[in-house]
């Protein structure tokens, strides 16, 4: 009786386990692309660490400032910023989803960075901020993100069409195959400061 009483029970158990198992459900290509965007947008770390090889993701984890100057130019860049999603199409495990991204135009930011950045550099050209790197370093940061914040403070101008392709990943999910493209459309066209 003890055998029978011991093999029902590893049954019972054995039906747990698969039933939860099976009870998972899987997550959509479009409910993954929802995720990502709204964890990106709400600067989830755990996102930024998965995608860190893209540049713009990068840079927004690794730009040497404060911890109050990336909330601010990751908040500035974020501020307007929404999203769409409106098709997809999948196909055994890769899929692609089409979304309409929506944020304030950034793409003018080097210009009116550069500018600013001449005229700090000319009109303090014998100040120790000029000629000590760390601290204009610092000067350029602050620089940037405030033309960003400026930047932000208007309307959300900036709307495009982004398709974001991604494959499954084996465990009932989906990664997104992330392109600098794609995340220049996301930021609305930013540009990049670089060390030239």
């Amino acid at each position: 009786m003890g055998g029978i009483f011991n093999t029902l029970i590893s049954l019972l158990i054995a039906m747990t386990i698969s039933g939860s198992v099976t009870t998972i459900a899987e997550v959509t290509p479009q409910e993954a692309t929802d995720a990502f965007l709204s964890e990106l947008s709400g600067g989830d770390k755990q996102t930024a660490m998965t995608y860190m090889d893209n540049k713009y993701v990068n840079f927004l984890e690794n730009v040497k400032g404060t911890d109050e100057e990336m909330d601010r130019l990751e908040g500035a860049l974020f501020r307007n910023f929404s999203y769409e999603i409106t098709d997809c199409a999948t196909k055994n495990d890769v899929a692609v989803v089409k979304a309409t991204v929506r944020n304030c135009d950034f793409s003018g930011i080097m210009d009116d960075y550069q500018k600013k950045s001449y005229e700090f550099v000319t009109e303090n050209l014998y100040s120790d901020t000029v000629t000590n790197k760390e601290k204009l370093n610092k000067k350029c940061l602050d620089l940037y993100i405030d033309q960003i914040d400026k930047t932000a403070e208007g309307d959300p101008s900036f709307e495009k069409e982004v398709f974001i392709p991604m494959e499954a990943d084996g465990y009932g999910g989906w990664r997104i195959i992330l392109s600098d493209e794609i995340m220049k459309s996301v930021l609305g066209e930013l540009e990049l400061p670089t060390n030239e």
